[in-house]
């Protein structure tokens, strides 16, 4: 290997996946720094969605998962459906990072592949119990931002964010429509919710969306279309997804049902109806509940299972990757931490390493 110069390394190994790729960090001391170098681990990441969207006949989602004891089945949830009857929720997936609440309310950004684990600052808000999230990456920071909404009073809903490279909440400002969704979905840069405006004559419903950049809010226009009219709007719930990377809608009881794709046209944001007639084949990694896995050490997943159909278009996008929720650098083990502390106190004694008396 010693013969491979330039580029040729790095164009080998970005083929691999991530779990070989850790194994390759063994090799050699070489071969770890360019596997954990930021620039390698992006290069890595593009060329495997490269590789996904020319393979596109198989979309990758991730969804929490739970056991049956009665029959000792796996249960796949769609988080946003099942939210007040789960203690962990999935809150968000983005470049290979998860963000989860777990059952102690404890807020973590993890990697599955890799799993690291970190620990976010806990929100300060006195109700636990009426929010709703989302998680996403905001390429213009080179960072990763957890958003959280609480019901300030009727019809209003306050917004906070924490990025993790601060991991300090602040506060966005309250938006006037109270929410129904719970979990933002992640379509080119921005979160999505279902939302009502509790102002208007019959309590509509809006799709609100959260530029992750610039950290604002828009309200985006719905179809205006009878079928849309007499279809997923004449509905009582209605739900967002994503597919080819487009924003959906569509009612949360009729997944057979036509769903409705907000395309980009020439820079133009326009919607256009899905024929129900196709469907899509999905790989569905299945997370963990928190309290089955330990930190570091423990996988985070399931085994992968496959779908051919549209019922988890609402679940997050998840691609496998060695970005690493210590967005800042990984902190130090106790471990490394005690030895370099010993090796300070073995210098100090040593008579023959100059300074060792604390004299220079």
């Amino acid at each position: 290997m010693a013969e491979l110069h330039g580029d040729v390394l790095p164009n080998i190994l970005k083929r691999l996946n991530v779990r070989d790729l850790i194994r390759c960090k063994s090799v050699c001391k070489s071969w770890e720094k360019l596997i954990s170098d930021s620039g390698f681990i992006k290069f890595h990441m593009n060329y495997s969605y490269q590789i996904d969207y020319k393979n596109n006949d198989i979309d990758r989602r991730i969804v929490m998962s739970r056991v049956s004891y009665r029959n000792g089945s796996r249960v796949c949830d769609v988080d946003d459906r099942f939210f007040n009857d789960r203690d962990c929720h999935l809150l968000g997936s983005s470049n290979g990072l998860v963000c989860i609440s777990s059952f102690s309310s404890q807020l973590v950004v993890a990697n599955p592949s890799t799993r690291e684990v970190q620990t976010l600052q806990d929100p300060q808000i006195h109700d636990t119990k009426h929010l709703c999230w989302g998680f996403g990456y905001d390429s213009s920071t080179d960072d990763y931002k957890v958003v959280l909404g609480f019901r300030k009073r009727v019809g209003w809903t306050c917004f906070q964010v924490l990025s993790l490279k601060s991991n300090v909440w602040k506060l966005i400002g309250d938006v006037k429509y109270s929410f129904l969704s719970r979990i933002g979905i992640l379509c080119n840069g921005a979160l999505h919710w279902i939302m009502k405006d509790s102002s208007s004559p019959n309590k509509k419903r809006v799709i609100t969306s959260f530029r992750l950049s610039v950290e604002k809010f828009i309200k985006i226009p719905q179809p205006d279309d009878e079928r849309y009219e007499s279809g997923v709007a004449s509905r009582p719930n209605m739900n967002l997804g994503i597919m080819e990377d487009c924003l959906c809608v569509f009612p949360c009881d009729g997944f057979n049902d036509n769903l409705w794709m907000l395309k980009n046209y020439n820079g133009k944001l326009s919607w256009g109806m899905f024929e129900k007639e196709c469907d899509m084949s999905l790989a569905l990694q299945c997370l963990k509940e928190q309290e089955h896995y330990i930190p570091n050490k423990r996988t985070l997943c399931r085994d992968m299972l496959f779908y051919k159909t549209r019922e988890y278009i609402c679940a997050p996008i998840y691609m496998e990757s060695l970005v690493s929720p210590y967005v800042n650098g990984r902190p130090k083990r106790k471990t490394e931490e005690s030895n370099s502390k010993k090796s300070c106190k073995l210098i100090k004694r040593d008579p023959s390493v100059p300074g060792a008396s604390g004299k220079v």
